[in-house]
This record gives structure tokens, sequence and C-alpha cells, in this order.
């Protein structure tokens, strides 16, 4: 959901757009929301459906990728964490967008890590010893969006490395 300034602009208490708040939510629009399924079933093709077939040098390059994937995504993520100045009182309403975005970012992650799950389970079936190596602080780490303490303690440690 995307958020506009209505025409009101919060100083009518009665507004049946914004009811009094100065914001309208949004539909995304259709288009949208095929590029997010597009996305979905691309992040879904990464693991092949014969995964018990995948030679172990297959199945190694198929983690680096998700790994590497998955790598990118937190950095995306801990750039978007950085932009956002947290001293302000209203930067919930004012960077709403990239909340939100961090948000399907993390989802993307969870997908991502769930894939790792799978071909781990796939590893210790077939006695393969192969460990994961991430690349970037965020990346094996869940990040509670709704919670600003937590935003803030994620980017206080990353600062620290």
């Amino acid at each position: 959901m995307k958020t506009e300034i209505c025409s009101c602009k919060g100083l009518n208490a009665s507004c049946k757009n914004c009811f009094g708040s100065g914001y309208i939510q949004l539909n995304e629009s259709k288009k949208n929301q095929t590029n997010k399924t597009t996305k979905k079933n691309q992040l879904e093709s990464l693991i092949p459906e014969n995964i018990d077939l995948l030679s172990k040098n297959e199945i190694e390059e198929l983690t680096i990728k998700i790994i590497s994937n998955l790598d990118l995504k937190s950095k995306k993520q801990m750039q978007i964490l950085n932009s956002i100045p947290f001293n302000t009182n209203t930067f919930r309403r004012d960077f709403g967008s990239k909340f939100e975005l961090l948000e399907s970012i993390e989802s993307e992650k969870q997908h991502l890590r769930n894939l790792l799950l799978t071909i781990e389970q796939e590893i210790i079936l077939k006695n393969y010893r192969l460990q994961f190596r991430f690349k970037h602080f965020l990346s094996d780490k869940d990040v509670d969006v709704t919670s600003n303490r937590h935003l803030k303690e994620l980017i206080r440690e990353y600062k620290k490395i």
C-alpha cells in the first residue's frame, strides 16, 4: 500500500478521504502485483524439482547463488536503514515507503533462507560436507521492521564491525 498526501493536507478533521490525518492509503496497481508474482516465481525456480538428482558441485553452485542473492538483499537493507534518520520524531511517517521496502526485502530474504534449509536437508541426506558462509552482516539475521529499537541496534552492531 502506498500513501499520498490528501488534498486537504490534514487541515480538515472531517475529511472523508484521509479522516484528518493528511495521508491517503492507495492500493497498488495490478502491474506491481504481477511483478511481485513473477519475482516470487523466479525465486522458487532457483531450486529444481529433482534436487535429489543433483551432484555435489551443482548443489554447491546453487548454494553459492542463493547466498550471494541473500547477501545482496542484506546489503540493500543496510543501505536503506542507514538512509533513515532515526533521530526525528516522524521518521516512520516520512519514510513509510522505505519501511515497506525493508519489509518486502525481508520477506524475500526469508524465502531464500527457506531455500537454503531445503538445500541443507539435501546435504544432510547425502552426507556432503558443506558450510554456509555469508558475506554480509544481515544475511543470517531476521530484521524486525516493526521494532525501532531492533533496527537501531542492528545499525549500531553493524557500525562496530
